[in-house]
Formats: structure tokens, sequence, C-alpha cells
């Protein structure tokens, strides 16, 4: 079957693109000690637009497939990244550390590929490893038996990957196709080249939706063309949350965008001739959510070509299958788009697992994790030491409803990019409470007291409104205060940033 495409494959075995129900066995193999891992990673791909999260655009994104691996397995409600933006949370995920201890703390930052990462020591253990798709990283991959990635950004159209074996700088290939297509084919391909090994596997799928500019495949092109999408309470709202610190990106910004670079974008464009700003912002969220949906259809049906080929060759119930994006993002939500920010929107990681013999199906965690938790994880799976330069911790137990009891009750966020409009800015976020330090506004000289919010989570799920200046939270703000100083030293994360 080397060189078949995924859709060549399919029409052979005669299967549809979508299989429910338990895996079937006919062909299965006998078990590998150590279980396989299938990491699938979507970019910014949030939470609210997955079905299985029940949030509010969940009718609305039927991702059948995603929701599979949640209903035969696990999902996470309250999943975080560290740091919500690319190229740091790939980071944290490959060595289980945060931005400041691996280095790469904003978008400029790189992946050294002599540093110690998760992929070498599942390596040393006995796995093969590889990585397909988005890698964002700068430097070449390390760690890899193999990879075939997107170098920088990557584009949605024809993409170029760099593949084990070719010049790193001037190597690439050009797939004709769609990207997320295209990765899926490529991460297939490396599956089924080592079907005949008997060694687990770990591999690393990554596409690059639905990253803006939210690009989709013409067969989704018809998806919601007659429907409306339901708006965020706070869409016109004058300001939200009430008592912000910051400006963020609103969706004017986006409306702009479609205008200046309309070819960028997928069509229809965007219709605002004599329309007021409350109609542009109306027009621009819809055309948004539609581009963005129709581009997750087109990852959950490739989830589902990948769920496919594990129940046919027998595989489904030794692997680890995971899927998750690098962080969330805003779809609206105090109008705004992007990520970066420490609110629910942004700091949310979507997080699904299937491991059939040991999670039972249909299992909910509640616990605070975190992406630098995810090396661990492997290396739990793996049965591989876990090295004392990793931050996290295997949530392993977590997923078979044994919660350690000294589990985390907190966790610490730090963003590093300052902009005005996007300050940086870290916090301590607990079960209840958020309180968010910006000081990145410290550099345009805000008083020390201007630069905090703080959210009750438990009657503000959806953070409408800064309590920070409620008298009623005096005692709870100190209380946080000194927590978030201690997670700051347990980290080492304590140098002044301003």
């Amino acid at each position: 079957m080397k060189g078949l495409t995924r859709r060549q494959f399919v029409k052979i075995l005669g299967l549809s693109a979508v299989t429910t129900g338990l895996p079937k066995l006919a062909f299965a193999q006998t078990s590998p000690r150590k279980p396989n891992i299938l990491f699938i990673m979507a970019d910014d791909h949030t939470s609210q637009a997955i079905g299985c999260y029940g949030l509010r655009l969940s009718e609305y994104a039927p991702t059948k497939n995603i929701d599979r691996i949640a209903a035969e397995g696990a999902l996470l409600k309250n999943c975080f990244c560290t740091n919500s933006i690319c190229v740091p949370s790939r980071a944290a995920i490959l060595t289980g550390q945060y931005s400041h201890i691996n280095g790469a703390t904003t978008l400029r930052g790189r992946l050294d590929p002599n540093a110690d990462n998760v992929a070498k020591r599942l390596k040393a253990t006995g796995y093969e490893t590889a990585i397909v798709g988005k890698w964002h990283l700068k430097e070449t991959p390390s760690g890899f038996d193999y990879y075939n990635v997107l170098r920088g950004q990557g584009r949605y159209k024809n993409p170029i990957l760099y593949e084990r074996g070719h010049d790193w700088r001037k190597g690439g290939k050009e797939y004709e196709g769609y990207s997320t297509d295209i990765i899926t084919d490529q991460a297939l391909s490396w599956l089924r080249d080592r079907e005949a090994s008997d060694k687990p596997f770990f591999l690393m799928c990554h596409f690059k939706a639905v990253h803006e500019p939210f690009f989709n495949h013409d067969r989704y092109r018809n998806l919601y063309a007659d429907q409306e999408l339901p708006e965020p309470e706070d869409l016109f709202w004058p300001e939200s949350p009430k008592g912000k610190r910051f400006e963020g990106w609103p969706l004017e910004i986006l409306a702009g965008r479609y205008h200046k670079s309309p070819g960028r974008y997928p069509r229809p464009r965007l219709q605002t001739q004599g329309k007021d700003s409350e109609s542009i912002r109306k027009a621009t969220y819809q055309k948004f959510m539609k581009d963005y949906l129709r581009t997750v259809a087109g990852i959950d049906d490739n989830v589902g070509w990948l769920l496919t080929y594990l129940d046919e060759t027998g595989r489904s119930r030794d692997t680890v299958v995971i899927y998750t994006s690098d962080q969330g993002y805003f779809l609206g939500e105090h109008n705004l788009f992007d990520k970066r920010f420490m609110l629910e929107e942004s700091l949310r990681m979507p997080f699904v697992i299937r491991y059939p013999t040991e999670i039972k199906p249909g299992t909910t965690v509640n616990d605070i994790t975190l992406n630098v938790d995810f090396a661990e994880l492997f290396l739990d799976y793996a049965g591989a030491a876990v090295p004392g330069t990793m931050q996290g911790r295997s949530f392993r137990r977590n997923l078979t409803g044994n919660t350690p009891t000294d589990w985390r009750d907190a966790m610490y966020y730090h963003y590093w990019t300052h902009q005005d409009v996007r300050p940086s800015h870290y916090g301590i976020r607990t079960q209840r409470y958020k309180l968010i330090y910006y000081y990145g506004l410290r550099r345009m000289n805000s008083k020390p007291e201007e630069c905090w919010e703080l959210y009750d989570l438990s009657t503000d799920p959806r953070e409408f409104v800064n309590q920070y200046e409620n008298l009623k939270y005096k005692d709870t703000i100190t209380d946080l205060k000194r927590r978030l100083t201690e997670l700051r030293q347990q980290y080492r994360d304590t140098k002044d940033p301003v």
C-alpha cells in the first residue's frame, strides 16, 4: 500500500470516511508492551467550536470524529496553555517546560535542536518517532526518525513540506492539494511504511488549520450558506469585559484585513458598502464564523481518516489517540478574535484522549491540566524516566478517575510579547478565580492598581466583569497574590519583567 493516497486506500478497503463503534479486530496484531501514541494537534481550534464540549457554537460544529474520541475515552474540561501563542505552546508541549525555561517566549522563539525533548526520550526507549505537518519552531526538528513538515506558517493550498533527508533550507517539496488533506496523507503514508515494525510509534500529526485566514477546501464552501450563526452575548457591548485593562483585537481589525487582502481569504467577500458600524461588525462576525467552521469541518473529516486507519489495521486498542490544539481562540467573544490573553476562550485548550485498554468511555476530567504536562504523560505511557528539567506532571491517573490527592489546584500563565493593545501579562487561575497582572501596562505609565483584573468564575464564567476594585474580594485578592508569588517561585520565573 506504499504510496497510496488516503482516498485510494479507503477506496481499496471499501471504507467510509468515518467509522463508529468499537474498533474492529479482524486484523489485530499482538499488542506492543508499550502503547502507540498518535498526537493530533490543530492550530487555533478552540473548544467553542467542538461538538463534545457543548459550548456556544458546539451545535453548529458537528465534529463527529473528534467527538468520537471523547465518547470512547476522556474529555478534559480544564486543560490550559501556559502562554497562548503558537511557537511557545508547541515548545512547551515538546519540552515539558515553561517558555522562560525552554527559551521560546514569543513567536520569534526557536527550539534548539540540541535541547532535550520528549521525542528524543521516547526514541531512546524504543519508539519510532515522527512529526508531520506544522512545525513552526524554526530550527531543524530533532528527536524524530522521520519528519515532513511546514517549515514556517505554511499555506493552505499546495503546501511546501520539508522532509528529513533533504536540505532543511532549500529542499522543500510542493504537494498539490489542500493542506489538511496533504498532512493526513503524509501521516498515513508513514504509518503504512512501518506496518511490519514491532516497535511502538509516536506520531505527531499537526494541522495548519484553523489558523487565519481560515481557508477551507472547496468541498465545504456551501456549509452554513443559508444560516445565520449565533452571536456572543457581548458582541455589541461598548466594553467587554467591563473594567478591562486591555484593548485587544476587535473584529474591526479583521474586517480591515478582509478589505485590504480579499484574495487571501475564502469567498464570498465581505460586503460592507452602505452599512453602519454595527451592521459591519455583524457581517464580519458571520463571515468569520462560516470560514472558521468550514475549515474545522475539514479537520474533523481528516481525523476520521486517521481513526479509520487504526480501526482497519487493528491498532485502535493499543494506541493512545489525542486531539488538541496549541491554544484557544476568541470567536467574537468580547468582540475579539485571535488569542494571547488569559481569558478563558484563549487560555483553554481542547483535549480529548482515547486509550481503550485503560480509559473508560465517556470519562470527564475537571482537574487543571497544562500543556507542560503532555510530555510527562507520554513518558508515563512509555514507562520512561522523566527528567528533572521538565516542569509538568503526568495526568495518567487523572484519566482513570484516580486523581492524586496532591494534584494542583491552581495554574500559572505568562504571556511575554508586549503591544499597547495586547500588553504582556501573567496570572493565576484556580477552579474559582482568575487574577491577571498586565505588567506591560507599567511601561505605559499605568499605576499598579490599574494593571490588575479579577474574575469570579463561579458567578461570572464568561468573564464579563472585572472585580478587582470590588471590596468584597479584598481578602481573596490578597490570597491570590500570595499564591501567584509562590507559583512564580515554583516555576523559576521570579525576575521582574518590568
